[in-house]
């Protein structure tokens, strides 16, 4: 979750209330949030009451099958989440079940649900429980029709809320659990209450809205407060007295235990901004920004970071550290460690304070990570301008709790490293820079909305391609892009295969993540580039980026700055690349002096500026065709025969492609029993053909970079071993290698990808 967004509370309200359709009684009902259509693929069952409806819904929730609860329950995310319990056999229990509002024809209901892993060991159960149903557990409307009670679609926690300010007091006991005083300066102008995500596993002591007791219910990771508001929104002070055990404490030996024993005393621990370890709306809306303050009592073994700029104090025997914010922010984290050697400096060149928080066996020292990040900010601000964090504030955290991993997650100010970050870049294999795309987020962390994802992790995606190119050449930086494509198409993942993302998923469609942002994602901001040429593109960016304090930065402002940027409607273009679960499929042909060019993907037509080459018998010759329908041709005139087509040569364009060769892999294994093909050459393991001492598999890959690697009796080869592999070539027993594969002849259409 790596996000930041200085948003102006009277702003705010205009935006919520202009999104919401008036009802006598109700002040305003809430609209549908920008999601997931919720319209239902067939009629849904209701009930003779709100209550009765919601006692449905819930019923269904906890032992229905998925097609069953589909039947009464209306929004898609909603719909994925018991889909998914279902398939891993999760225990489901009904949190909250309420009618906060109701008049003849609609209410408002409250519905919550905990699903049960019964994994056990490694989980963080509140944390882990509360993520798992945010995208179900909330707020309903429901509407009256011919007698009967239906869900018409979830009403967004922060319809006419917003939390201002969050200040937050934690006695901390690492292996134990932690205190925590918070009191928040909120609005509320709904008549149906405040409702706030937060952790499941949280023991409530006590709940006080304006200096008295209120009533409140908790369940399902939403807490709910009875502020309900029948005017104008109203500031108001509410005030939390909680503790939450320390669910996933290591004990001394490092090892990671739920629930560890009172006497424990861990290294390390954490609790970090995915935690919901302080409560909040959702993890893409701008409303629950706010101004942050902290101060963290723990014992003076131990330092701690809250990921934002701070001060570090002991006394008694306790350390005491204050972190603040200094401007409206997303989710904090608190991550400790006994063997840390924090060090500050100031990024030469840069009003950068920088701090490392980072043992004595950590692999970069704090020097060379300042001098990466000068080249990260070295890159960027020439053509984007300063970062939406002012504060002029960053550090790098090692984070032990996320074990043997790299640059891992950016949280506020702080870059978060596991203890086995060994590479800040791989510019062969990947190539990636796992480094700068932590630096890099902090231009786009004020992004929010169903597109939050692809705002932040596509823009840090890109970014590494800059730096990558900046580092080590245009060819490391085009080499991201081809392995950016194939990741698209074959879904390869390092532990295996997910299939690609290509007929199965859109970025608006789901919202959570997923590579699909980082790929797709990444691509639409590479083709804008293209499309719009560097300075139209920075231009926008620039506006994009300084809008931290305006307002929601979403998808719709993006597109609207590239639109005042290049003056005229970016909308075609963009859109899509957001809705649509098929990139385009465009191909070529010439009928006498007409070149004919089509898209012929499943899904909505692109609008695409493209280039074709032709081949002639006096060499490659190229024409602009600018697609924006399902057919259109180009007059050649007196050109000559013309014996091969290509569209997009240059790949500008996440496109399906057409063209490549017949592979042959062949590994010289005698002693192996089985062998597979893997790789991102396809999208599930190829069992290989033995050929006396030597396993074969041959393919139609189409034109591209791919990273192909050796299945043998099983095991993958290491990670050592695919680096060395792809630095050579040639060597009959290699386990893994990078091959770029050549448009040499027109494959076949079930081979084209």
């Amino acid at each position: 979750m790596r996000r930041s967004l200085m948003v102006m509370a009277s702003t705010r309200l205009v935006l919520c209330a202009l999104a919401l359709a008036g009802t006598p009684g109700l002040a305003q009902t809430p609209a549908p949030a920008p999601a997931p259509s919720a319209v239902p693929d067939r009629a849904l069952l209701g009930a003779p009451s709100p209550d009765s409806l919601a006692r449905l819904v819930m019923g269904r929730f906890v032992s229905g099958t998925a097609d069953a609860f589909d039947s009464v329950y209306v929004d898609p995310l909603g719909r994925a989440v018991l889909e998914a319990a279902e398939r891993r056999k999760e225990t489901r229990t009904i949190g909250l079940t309420r009618v906060l509002w109701a008049n003849a024809d609609r209410a408002v209901l409250l519905l919550t649900g905990t699903l049960h892993s019964g994994k056990g060991k490694g989980l963080k159960t509140g944390s882990d429980e509360t993520n798992a149903v945010r995208r179900f557990s909330g707020l309903y409307l429901a509407t009256r029709s011919q007698g009967s009670w239906l869900l018409a679609h979830q009403i967004p926690l922060d319809s006419l809320n917003i939390i201002h300010a969050q200040n937050l007091h934690v006695a901390l006991s690492p292996g134990r659990g932690s205190d925590f005083v918070d009191t928040l300066r909120v609005s509320v102008g709904g008549p149906y209450g405040l409702a706030l995500r937060l952790n499941n596993a949280t023991a409530l002591a006590s709940v006080r809205l304006d200096g008295r007791p209120a009533r409140y219910a908790f369940g399902g990771g939403v807490l709910w407060v009875d502020a309900r508001q029948q005017g104008p929104p109203r500031r108001s002070e509410l005030e939390l007295r909680y503790s939450i055990p320390d669910e996933r404490a290591p004990d001394s030996a490092g090892v990671f235990k739920p629930n560890a024993a009172a006497d424990t005393a861990p290294a390390y621990g954490s609790l970090d901004n995915s935690d919901v370890w302080h409560p909040f709306f959702g993890y893409d809306s701008p409303n629950d920004f706010a101004s942050l303050s902290v101060t963290v009592t723990l014992p003076a073994a131990y330092r701690l970071t809250t990921t934002v700029p701070q001060t570090d104090t002991v006394q008694d025997g306790q350390r005491i550290v204050h972190g603040e914010s200094q401007y409206p922010q997303f989710l904090l984290a608190l991550i400790y460690d006994r063997d840390w050697h924090p060090m500050t400096s100031t990024l030469p060149g840069e009003a950068v304070r920088f701090e490392t928080f980072l043992t004595p066996e950590f692999h970069f020292s704090h020097d060379s990570l300042a001098t990466v990040a000068v080249r990260v900010y070295h890159v960027l601000v020439p053509r984007f301008g300063e970062p939406q964090l002012p504060t002029h504030y960053l550090a790098v955290v090692e984070d032990r709790v996320l074990g043997h991993s790299g640059f891992a997650v950016r949280m506020n100010n702080a870059v978060i490293a596991g203890d086995q970050a060994t590479m800040l870049d791989e510019p062969v294999v990947g190539p990636s820079y796992g480094y700068a795309h932590e630096v890099a987020h902090a231009w786009t962390m004020n992004s929010t909305g169903f597109a939050a994802n692809f705002l932040q992790e596509g823009w840090a995606t890109y970014c590494e391609g800059l730096v990558l190119g900046d580092v080590y050449g245009a060819a490391a930086e085009h080499a991201l892009w081809e392995k950016l494509r194939t990741a698209y198409i074959t879904g390869l993942d390092r532990a295996g295969f997910l299939g690609g993302f290509e007929g199965r998923q859109s970025l608006l469609g789901n919202p959570d993540n997923g590579r699909i942002h980082y790929d797709k994602g990444s691509w639409i901001l590479h083709e804008l580039e293209y499309v719009l040429g560097d300075s139209v593109f920075n231009q926008a960016m620039r506006a994009f980026v300084a809008r931290a304090g305006s307002g929601p930065n979403g998808y719709r402002e993006l597109i609207a700055d590239m639109s005042r940027a290049a003056g005229r409607d970016m909308t075609p273009f963009i859109m899509p690349w957001l809705t649509e679960k098929y990139i385009p499929d465009v191909d070529a042909r010439v009928e006498g002096r007409r070149l004919i060019v089509t898209q012929a993907q499943p899904s909505a037509d692109f609008d695409l500026p493209l280039e074709v080459e032709l081949r002639t018998g006096t060499g490659p010759v190229r024409r602009a065709v600018h697609l924006t329908s399902r057919a259109d041709t180009a007059d050649l005139g007196e050109l000559g025969p013309v014996s091969a087509v290509r569209v997009d040569p240059d790949h500008h364009f996440l496109l399906r492609r057409h063209w490549g060769e017949r592979v042959r892999f062949t590994l010289r294994a005698p002693d192996a029993k089985t062998v597979e093909l893997a790789g991102n050459v396809a999208s599930k393991p190829i069992p290989a053909t033995r050929e006396g001492d030597v396993w074969a598999v041959t393919l139609p890959l189409t034109e591209g970079r791919y990273l192909w690697l050796w299945r043998v009796d099983g095991n993958p080869p290491s990670d050592d071993q695919v680096l060395a592999a792809a630095k050579t070539s040639g060597d009959p027993a290699a386990r893994a290698g990078v091959r770029i594969v050549q448009p040499i002849e027109r494959l076949a259409a079930a081979d084209a990808r």
